[in-house]
Formats: C-alpha cells, structure tokens, sequence
C-alpha cells in the first residue's frame, strides 16, 4: 500500500501489516490529508497562507461583500475561530471591512493587495492540485473529486 509522501512509522512501512486499516475510507483519507498539508505547506511557503487563511481569502475574493457569520458557515469553523484568520487577512492588508446589516456584522472585501496575493495563492494551489493528482489521469480525477463530494455531501459542480 502506498502512503505517497505521508508521514509513516519508523521501519519498513511495507513490512507492516494494515489490519482493517488497509481497505478503510477513513485512514485513507486520513494518508491523503497528510500528503495535501505537506504539499501545501511546501506550495504556500513564505506566503504566511495556510490551508483555511487561503480558503477565507478565496471566499472572499468571490463573494465581495460576504459577512462573517455567512463565511463562518462555508468554511464549517466557528465564529470565535475564524477573528485569527480575519485578523491575519487583515494585518496582511489583504482584506477590508466595510459597513454591514448592523455594528457587529461587517462586510468583507479583498483589497488590491489582496486580490493580487489571491492571484498568487491561486496559481500556487493550481500548481499544488496538479502535483498532489499526478498519478491519477484527469477521468480518475474528475472521479475521485465526485467521490469526495458524495461523502461529504455535497454536490460537485461541473468542471
């Protein structure tokens, strides 16, 4: 079985014997969210990016205007945790906040800067997508990113 460029156990991985653990979707999942963090932090060195400031800023970028509890629910996170990921967003200079519904809820809108480093980041993920899908041909990628949805149920759009 292998691992790609995921952390493994001291010794001769092939040696070892996987148990249920061979077959099962979850551990692979797991293998392959330990080689897309890596390839990540390799792809967004130096960028101060990391897997959810990238997302906020791709939400962002995409839905001018876009409030904080709207963009809480997208990413799935907390509110209390995405005031770091804003914060970062914003001492970067990436992000402004605008007037919003009421004085608690602002509206969020890239910056030139921003929108600028979006573009970077874009091409930096682009660059990391294809390499963390190298082994697979573009069917078998299309496949495996409509798998993906269906587990966590959501619907892919066409590509």
């Amino acid at each position: 079985m292998s691992h790609g460029n995921a952390r493994q156990p001291r010794g001769r991985a092939d040696a070892l014997d996987y148990g249920a653990l061979q077959h099962a979707i979850g551990y692979q999942i797991h293998l392959a969210e330990l080689a897309n963090l890596q390839g990540f932090a390799r792809a967004f060195a130096g960028t101060g990016a990391t897997p959810a400031r990238f997302t906020a800023l791709e939400l962002i970028g995409c839905n001018p205007g876009l409030r904080p509890s709207v963009l809480a629910a997208a990413m799935a996170v907390e509110r209390s945790n995405l005031v770091a990921i804003l914060r970062f967003l914003h001492e970067s200079g990436w992000i402004a906040t605008g007037a919003g519904s009421n004085r608690r809820e602002k509206s969020l809108a890239l910056t030139a800067a921003g929108e600028a480093a979006l573009a970077d980041l874009r091409r930096r993920l682009e660059a990391h997508d294809a390499a963390l899908g190298a082994r697979c041909s573009p069917c078998e990628r299309r496949q495996l990113a409509a798998l993906l949805a269906k587990i966590v149920g959501v619907v892919p759009l066409p590509r």
